[in-house]
Parts: C-alpha cells; structure tokens; sequence
C-alpha cells in the first residue's frame, strides 16, 4: 500500500517534514501548496512533487492525496484542515492546532463526523527519552509525580540561531498570525505534561510577556511585535501534580531544553535533547539515555525531526492496519492544549475542570 501525501506549507515542510518523509516506507507524497505559489512551485521542483495547488483547500480535494499535512501558519489550520477532513482525508495538523480554542473546537468537531483520522503533530511523544519518561512514570520508578519543570531557553530560530532581540520580524511575531514561543514550544510542553501524567490541566496560572517592541522584516522595515517572546505557567493537573513551564525567546545563554520530574521516591532529569537520568533517594543520578536510532539520518539533526519521522512511520502503520507503537495526539489533545495556552494569554489564575 502506497500512502499520497499531500502537503501545505513550504517553511518547516520544506527543512524538516519533506525530507523526513523519505525515510518513512510506503509514503509518497504527491501534492503541495503554499500561500505563495512560486514558493509551492519551487518545493515541487526540489522534491518532485508532480502535482501544485493554489492554496489548501484545492490540495484537500485533490483525488491523488490519502493524508494532508497543514504545515502553513496557524491562522490557516482550521480552514484547511476542516476542508481535507470533510474531502475524506486525514490529517495532520501543525501545532499550535489553531488560533484559539473556539477554532479548535470547530476542527474536532468536523473530526468526530469524518471517518478520515486527524492527529496534531505533538511529534515529542516520538522522542526517545520523552517516550521513557512516560514508561519510567507508570512502572512507578519514582513514585507518584508530585511536580514537573519544564524549561527552553535560548530558543533557536530554523537556522540553529538564538532568536534575541536581532532576529527578524516574521509571522512568528505577530500574535494575529499565531506567533510566539508560547505556541511555538509552549504547545509542546502543556502537551508532555497531559502526556506523562494521563491527566488533564485542571487550573492555569501564570502569563506571557512581550520583550522586544519592534523587529526589522526582510525589507529593513522596523514592525511592530505583539506576540510572546517569554510565558511562564503554572499548570495544576487532574492528578494532583503541579507543573511549571518557562520559556524564553530572548535569552541569549541557558541550559536549552531541561526537564525534571519529581516524584515522591525519586527523580528524572531531561538535559538537551540526548539525554536522560535517573536519580533514586540516597543515590547518584544514573544516565538511562535511550539512543535514537535515526540519529544523523535526518536532514536536520535534532529531536524535532527524528521525532516527526517515528510519528509519521506510526501514523501510515495505522493507515495500513497496524497497531499504533506509540500515543499520537489527537484533535481533542490539541483542543486540551489550546485551552490551556488561551487561558496563559488571558493572565492570572484560570480554571479548566
């Protein structure tokens, strides 16, 4: 069986989701769009993709796609998607799932009408050492989780760059666009911690900021920025565990990504992307790293990528029968998600039970 892929969106499409598809069997992908068509057309001629559309919604009906991927910026995710879900496909969705939750709401609904299966593309809970953190949580290896910190900070830009107060003015900073580090790396983070708790956010605290006014686009034309460059949340969760995330566009050092988990006989750090201890009480912390198998395989060598391939070699093997190796998220996770960051934008304490 040949699973057509059928993509829009030429950004992140293009460096990270295109390539990783060669490594995935039995895809191939036969369509792309973008909101520009020269930038579709050029895409097409790199990976020769024989079909280009206009825009989203001519792709969602092409008759030689099974699977649409809505790789495009946010404010166009619900749109596109709903139209693939309602030609008969399935779907892929970028993060962060739409621009608000009344938006998300709408996508799962059509979703649950639709026989086509629709995931959000939460592709960590593809990661090596973020998978063993769940299975190290429910053999009880540290007990009950009683809080969990997650952190980013610098956060880098697609050409491995710190974003700071130098990098340009794009989409990703304008909040009418779906932009900032809440969204971009937040929506992840909210989704590790339902993930590994199989629980739900009860109540939000915590807010967003904005630290750099104004960036120059392209054209040296200084624009205003209105999306987040740093949040920091308290999430409490259904299962009584408290979580702390704090992200950061504008920090120019730090410790990348981190993660501790606590729990109430032991401990799990995450350092980087690689690596991964365990620390018992009255012990030294031991690496339970767990090696990735498509390390350097990729065309971009990070997390993100490998982790996109392993999501996507689960999401055909379910397409072909299969049963599913891993918990892909689905539309009701990334309604979950969106609720929670809808709530962090609004500032203060919010509760969701």
């Amino acid at each position: 069986m040949t699973v057509r892929v059928g993509i829009i969106g030429t950004g992140f499409a293009r460096r990270v989701q295109l390539p990783g598809l060669a490594l995935v069997p039995d895809v191939r992908v036969t369509a792309i769009a973008s909101g520009r068509r020269a930038n579709a057309e050029a895409v097409a001629t790199e990976f020769k993709i024989p079909r280009v559309c206009d825009d989203g919604v001519e792709l969602a009906a092409a008759p030689d796609v099974d699977v649409v991927i809505v790789s495009s910026t946010p404010p166009t995710h619900a749109r596109f998607a709903i139209a693939a879900l309602e030609a008969g496909k399935h779907v892929l969705c970028e993060k962060p799932m739409a621009l608000n939750a009344a938006e998300a709401e709408a996508m799962l609904e059509v979703a649950r009408q639709r026989p086509g299966i629709a995931l959000v593309d939460h592709e960590l809970r593809y990661e090596p050492n973020r998978c063993e953190v769940r299975r190290l949580i429910h053999a009880g290896t540290i007990g009950r989780v009683q809080h969990i910190e997650l952190m980013l900070k610098p956060y880098l830009r697609g050409d491995g760059r710190p974003q700071t107060s130098s990098a340009p003015w794009t989409w990703w900073s304008d909040a009418r666009q779906g932009g900032g580090i809440l969204g971009a790396v937040g929506s992840h983070l909210i989704d590790l911690c339902r993930y590994w708790t199989d629980s739900e956010v009860a109540e939000v605290g915590g807010g967003v900021a904005t630290f750099v006014p104004e960036r120059e686009d392209a054209n040296r034309v200084r624009q205003a920025v209105t999306a987040d460059d740093f949040a920091s949340l308290v999430l409490r969760m259904g299962s009584g565990a408290v979580a702390t995330i704090m992200l950061s566009a504008v920090a120019h050092h730090g410790p990348g990504h981190f993660g501790q988990i606590t729990g109430s006989h032991g401990t799990i750090l995450l350092t980087g992307e690689t690596k991964l201890e365990i620390g018992l009480p009255g012990e030294p912390l031991r690496d339970a790293s767990v090696a990735d198998e498509l390390w350097e395989k990729t065309t971009v060598n990070n997390m993100w990528a490998r982790s996109f391939v392993r999501l996507m070699q689960d999401f055909v093997g379910i397409l072909e029968g299969r049963s599913a190796t891993g918990t892909p998220a689905t539309f009701h996770d990334g309604l979950a998600v969106q609720r929670v960051m809808d709530a962090a934008r609004a500032g203060g304490r919010v509760r969701l039970d």
